[in-house]
């Protein structure tokens, strides 16, 4: 396997001439011609389950592999059903809202685990991705959001809010701005789920130049790619998340690398109730 330096090393090459997004694309045919045979079983055994485009589920999260796809889904589900369960007297009348749902992996399995006379919300800024969510996925409210803020949702509408790997792939200013937006849209005393890459991936992807910028400014980004985009990537050290990108929320809990399915910190804030 190659060390995932030397891999970063080769895409930051590949940004350089603005040909990354062309190994990319090469990267995803090679990716779904080596699971072929897996998915084709999934498809199957599951015969009845929506699956959306291969393209969108690779530019969501690297792999269009519709095992993952379902176990990953069922998995963080459950995981944020324990949360919400710990944290709130009751789940029955919730609003709850993914900003960034891709192609639904964690959000249909979360609607059919929460009572039906739970809100479920999901937004994207993919406009192919919201327009196969409405048509497959029923009984969630989905919607289309931009790059940058605003939402369109009125103030403190809903009680449950969580990201998964979306602030890894924008600018500091953009990630500033929507933790802004993210604390408007929920109630007092609401919570927060999001994830950052911290200090995993200082020790195991950030070169020596990109190791001073985390520990100096608290956020390193990796541009020349468009923004939102999965390989435009930003990595937050821990002090940085708690002192100013989520300034304005009541620190709860935080895991290094302690999200499940992927190697990134797990943070639970709440809006305060004043």
């Amino acid at each position: 396997m190659i060390p995932k330096k030397i891999k970063v090393k080769a895409q930051n090459f590949f940004r350089k001439i603005r040909l990354l997004k062309a190994i990319e694309y090469l990267q995803y045919l090679f990716r779904s011609w080596s699971l072929r045979k897996s998915n084709s079983r999934f498809i199957d055994l599951n015969p009845t389950f929506s699956l959306p485009p291969a393209y969108l589920a690779y530019d969501a999260y690297s792999a269009p592999d519709w095992n993952f796809y379902k176990t990953s889904g069922e998995g963080t589900a459950d995981f944020l059903i324990t949360i919400i369960n710990k944290y709130l007297t009751s789940n029955e009348e919730i609003a709850v809202y993914e900003w960034g749902c891709g192609p639904g992996r964690v959000i249909r399995s979360l609607q059919a685990k929460l009572p039906a006379s739970a809100k479920v919300y999901g937004s994207d800024y993919n406009p192919e991705t919201i327009e196969w969510c409405t048509k497959n996925l029923q009984k969630i409210n989905f919607s289309l959001n931009q790059l940058s803020p605003p939402l369109p949702y009125k103030n403190a509408q809903f009680d449950v809010a969580y990201c998964i790997s979306v602030f890894t792939h924008l600018s500091e200013l953009n990630g500033l701005s929507w933790a802004d937006e993210l604390h408007r849209v929920l109630k007092p005393g609401g919570l927060l789920v999001i994830t950052t890459a911290g200090d995993y991936s200082f020790e195991t992807d950030l070169l020596a130049n990109e190791k001073e910028e985390y520990k100096d400014r608290g956020i390193v980004t990796r541009g020349e790619y468009e923004e939102g985009k999965k390989m435009y990537l930003a990595r937050h050290n821990p002090t940085y998340v708690k002192n100013i990108l989520l300034k304005k929320f009541e620190h709860l809990e935080h895991v290094t690398a302690g999200f499940p399915f992927i190697f990134q910190d797990f943070w639970l804030v709440r809006k305060p109730n004043v």
